[in-house]
């Protein structure tokens, strides 16, 4: 549903004529979090703007080139990074915490008075409403490309001589990299994560999930299981963590189960997992985080990218 979704949002992007643009720029601190700048820009002439959107709604939905076409479903979240999927973070998911209402603030209260030229954008976002399932919907659309930059090795041509262009210019790509559907976000490719700062986001959540975990006292050498969980790929991988998982693991028949399954040793007394060894310890992170299934066919374990619901 969420795919014809998208494809439906950009079908309609032209019959939203109130459209603005902005200047978008942002800084990540570990002590005062996000933090975003918005500079709202004016478009001459008249009906520049909507000739823009005209341009992004046919390259994301035209028959001829359509940016839609590589996408084969829309996945919540988890860490993975799947061409051919887009990535959401809903506004009731609880698992991971981004700073979406900062971000929808700076635009509300974007500034029109600094020089745009100054301002130091990583990025440029258009704001618009449509009509959507007979509802009126909130829509942002983010391209992560600087958007103020200077044209090198590009002529002007003035009386039979081409000049440099020294001046800065305001360079609107028609390539999105993030739609925001109400307070819905939306990944079309992985850049989005700059803008959330999801590093942080999945690196605490992987914290309090290992907090969790020792918690529960399943596993051997706590210390080297938190080394091994929050160290190289498997803080990401920790944004697709299952408590659900964790829950079922707290019966002994279960951690049995799943030891004989994945090879994950368990301790003389088959209490906890034997998490001594940096192997074991990250077999049972791919364990709770998705990444371990069983090949019902082969009857083997095996580490896939990521899961999601069967639909048959």
């Amino acid at each position: 549903m969420s795919l014809k979704l998208i494809k439906e949002i950009f079908e309609r992007l032209p019959e939203c004529k109130e459209w603005h643009a902005h200047l978008l720029g942002f800084t990540h601190s570990k002590r005062h979090g996000t933090s975003f700048n918005c500079r709202r820009i004016e478009i001459e002439p008249a009906g520049r703007m909507v000739s823009l959107i005209e341009e992004i709604s046919a390259g994301y939905s035209g028959t001829t080139k359509n940016r839609l076409l590589k996408y084969v479903d829309v996945r919540e979240y988890d860490g993975t990074c799947n061409g051919t999927s887009i990535y959401r973070i809903s506004e009731d998911n609880a698992d991971i915490q981004i700073d979406l209402d900062t971000l929808l603030q700076s635009v509300s209260e974007s500034d029109t008075e600094a020089n745009p030229l100054e301002v130091k954008a990583q990025a440029y976002i258009l704001c618009g409403t449509m009509k959507c399932g007979g509802d009126e919907h909130r829509v942002k659309l983010i391209s992560m490309n600087i958007p103020i930059t200077t044209l090198k090795n590009r002529f002007l041509h003035d009386k039979g001589k081409f000049y440099e262009i020294p001046d800065k210019v305001l360079n609107l790509r028609t390539t999105m990299n993030v739609v925001i559907f109400d307070k819905t976000v939306y990944f079309l490719d992985m850049s989005g994560e700059t803008l959330f700062n999801m590093e942080r986001a999945y690196k605490l959540k992987c914290n309090e999930a290992v907090e969790e975990i020792e918690e529960m006292n399943i596993i051997s050498d706590s210390e080297m299981f938190r080394d091994t969980a929050t160290s190289g790929q498997n803080p990401r991988r920790f944004a697709a963590f299952s408590k659900s998982k964790l829950e079922l693991l707290s019966k002994k028949k279960n951690r049995e189960k799943a030891a004989k399954a994945f090879n994950i040793p368990l301790t003389e007394d088959k209490k906890q997992f034997n998490t001594s060894q940096k192997n074991d310890a990250e077999n049972l992170v791919k364990l709770l985080c998705g990444k371990a299934m069983w090949d019902i066919l082969e009857e083997v374990p095996v580490e896939v990218d990521g899961s999601k619901d069967w639909v048959s």
